[in-house]
């Protein structure tokens, strides 16, 4: 399949060279940063399967390492979400983060409110609570991060949001009403996979729509002979839903 690549305004959006009423999704990256190529590489996958997709960068890194994540706005992840709505070949945006990514695209879903471009969100192995600003010298010296402390470097901002996006409080998942997929490996030595079970369990207590997707004995990343299951699965999920 021929695939398109253009700008708008400041991010790119892959897609099929041909085709109308195109499914569109923001992707967040996790903690690798924006220069390690994931984004882009989901991104095209997804424009192979006849989807717009447009891999948003934040956070700072380049061509060779990771760079520290603080301070994120997340307003800006819903200005792309609603800039990539407006594409001519669009019908409906969602959102899909992974690992660090996860978590942030559930926050952002749950607190665009009503108005809000997104309307289906996925997340891959995040955590199932508002994590701290990431260094990466901290987590190669073994620093995981997995219970910070309220006051610790904040990740993310949304001016009115404070106490939602305190680090260490569970998700703002009460406020999430779009349908979610979540994903996940039994076998993730980053983020315990039982954090996504917690997820599931919390949106399926407050009757949010899940479809779940636990892949027996894979890590933080799928093997890619096992990588063509999530995207089916991803891409049924956003073709349903959008």
């Amino acid at each position: 399949m021929a695939l398109s690549l253009e700008m708008m305004g400041e991010w790119p959006v892959y897609g099929p060279a041909d085709g109308t009423g195109l499914p569109g999704v923001v992707i967040l990256h996790g903690s690798e940063g924006p220069m390690a190529g994931w984004a882009h590489r989901f991104a095209a996958i997804l424009a192979a399967h006849g989807m717009l997709a447009l891999p948003y960068s934040y956070g700072t890194g380049d061509f060779w390492a990771a760079g520290r994540i603080a301070g994120v706005d997340l307003r800006g992840v819903v200005a792309a979400g609603a800039r990539l709505a407006t594409h001519p070949r669009c019908r409906g945006a969602g959102l899909f983060g992974w690992s660090f990514g996860g978590g942030m695209a559930l926050t952002v879903a749950a607190l665009q409110g009503a108005g809000g471009p997104f309307r289906a969100v996925a997340s891959h192995a995040g955590a199932d609570f508002v994590t701290a600003a990431f260094d990466p010298e901290d987590f190669r010296k073994g620093h995981r991060l997995r219970d910070p402390a309220p006051d610790a470097p904040r990740a993310f901002l949304w001016p009115g949001e404070e106490a939602a996006l305190t680090p260490g409080a569970p998700l703002p998942l009460d406020r999430l009403t779009v349908p979610v997929f979540l994903s996940v490996g039994d076998a993730d030595p980053i983020w315990p996979h039982q954090q996504t079970l917690n997820v599931a369990a919390a949106l399926r207590a407050q009757g949010t729509p899940v479809d779940l997707l636990v892949a027996a004995g894979q890590g933080h990343g799928y093997d890619f002979d096992r990588e063509p299951e999530l995207w089916a699965r991803l891409l049924a999920f956003f073709g349903g839903h959008l």
